[in-house]
């Protein structure tokens, strides 16, 4: 019976995780890693001498692990209960979002690490078989964990080729294929995120794949760095883990993190905070504009460096409000002004926002309007480029909806 995790950032222990008597978590970071380091393992478990007891850490450790029916499948495959965080910690904590993994105690090699290449029909097999193999779980040598409710695997990718990561191996990119209950999500996050980054928002590198017919979305990893020994995860943690919230309360109506929240921790433990406030309200307006009403804790990050916390890249960017029509929900993850439907969102709530915030109003609205345009400019060069809207049904929609949301935004300005 395993009775203690060792947790890593990047190789170096950090401290111990294990589960007390009543079954709760609970962590103590290792001396050494306090003297030396002064980044914390999260914002909401702080650098401290005294162990963690009665859960106070373990919203940081579910948040490191699948959800939903994903969650469900690797326990299975495990003989895990699905509510047993250290359980599927033991198994699948090797390779996670940043720089933390987790060993059993005894367990871990360094030499173990290796990449594999996969042919074309090696890698449709795998992604053929993510419903039932959520990230190989259950394969021998394999220990990888990502969070969230969608189908994705980490892997390796250079010069065109793609490798499995084995032995607490690091990846450096996502791979994404198709939300099967969902038209053209691969073309729909690929023309967002193009899109965000076209108009100056930071997002990673990303790409289609064409397997064959099948379209995978393929996102390069902003928590990995090119370092002189190779390959180096970078710390990081979501908005979830940073204000110490479960993941099954990421959205603000269950208790997850408000726009509001979100923009008071960047202005207390950001390192380049004015810069960071003005960004995520960029990714507040962008997500409004382009009909993403996903955009909860979870889906934004701090990287957490040794100079300070700073604001991650964006991702997860996907215009959610296309598919109504298959019954998803228009009313956003987290409030503008008091007001969770798109369209109630007019002058009077983004100046309640701005004011929520203790930014100038006018400064909100010139922003909206400022990012509505550039959108407008953008979209078509995208969309007359490899974003050809007659191409699919999705793209065409994606098309329409944002023109007509960006067009919307700024009339009810006026």
């Amino acid at each position: 019976m395993i009775t203690k995790l060792v947790v890593l950032i990047d190789n170096e222990i950090v401290g111990h995780l294990w589960l007390d008597e009543k079954k709760t978590i609970c962590f103590q970071y290792d001396e050494k890693w306090i003297q030396k380091s002064r980044i914390p393992l999260s914002l909401s478990v702080p650098l401290r001498s005294a162990p963690y007891l009665d859960d106070e850490s373990h919203a940081f450790f579910a948040n490191l692990l699948p959800e939903q029916k994903i969650r469900e499948v690797v326990a299975r495959n495990l003989g895990v209960s699905p509510q047993n965080d250290f359980g599927l910690l033991e198994k699948i904590g090797g390779d996670c979002a940043g720089a933390v993994s987790l060993y059993p105690e005894g367990a871990r090699s360094p030499e173990e690490k290796k990449y594999s290449r996969l042919t074309t029909l090696e890698l449709a097999k795998i992604i053929k078989e993510l419903p039932q193999k959520p990230f190989l779980a259950g394969e021998i040598g394999f220990r990888l964990s990502l969070a969230g409710v969608q189908k994705k695997l980490p892997i390796f990718f250079a010069d065109g080729n793609f490798f499995l990561t084995q032995g607490g191996a690091p990846s450096n990119y996502i791979i994404k294929p198709p939300i099967e209950t969902l038209d053209g999500t691969v073309e729909n996050e690929a023309f967002c995120m193009a899109l965000a980054g076209e108009i100056g928002l930071c997002v990673p590198n990303s790409f289609i794949y064409d397997l064959d017919g099948l379209l995978m979305f393929a996102i390069e990893r902003y928590d990995r760095a090119v370092g002189k020994d190779g390959l180096k995860r970078v710390h990081q943690e979501d908005f979830c883990q940073a204000l110490g919230k479960l993941p099954q309360f990421k959205y603000e109506h269950e208790g997850g993190p408000s726009f509001v929240q979100c923009v008071e921790l960047l202005r207390k433990v950001s390192s380049k905070s004015g810069k960071d406030v003005m960004s995520i309200l960029d990714w507040i307006i962008f997500n409004f504009l382009i009909g993403n009403s996903d955009a909860h804790g979870k889906n934004i990050s701090l990287l957490l460096l040794p100079q300070g916390p700073i604001l991650a890249p964006f991702y997860d960017l996907l215009s959610t409000r296309i598919y109504a029509h298959y019954g998803l929900t228009n009313e956003m993850a987290m409030k503008i002004g008091g007001e969770v439907d798109p369209n109630e969102i007019k002058k009077k709530q983004w100046e309640d926002f701005a004011n929520d915030l203790k930014i100038k109003p006018k400064y909100v609205l010139s922003r909206v309007v400022l990012i509505a345009n550039k959108i407008q400019s953008v979209r078509l060069k995208l969309f007359k480029g490899k974003f050809d809207p007659y191409k699919s049904d999705s793209l065409y929609r994606l098309n329409e909806y944002i023109s007509d949301s960006c067009d919307m935004a700024i009339s009810r300005l006026s």
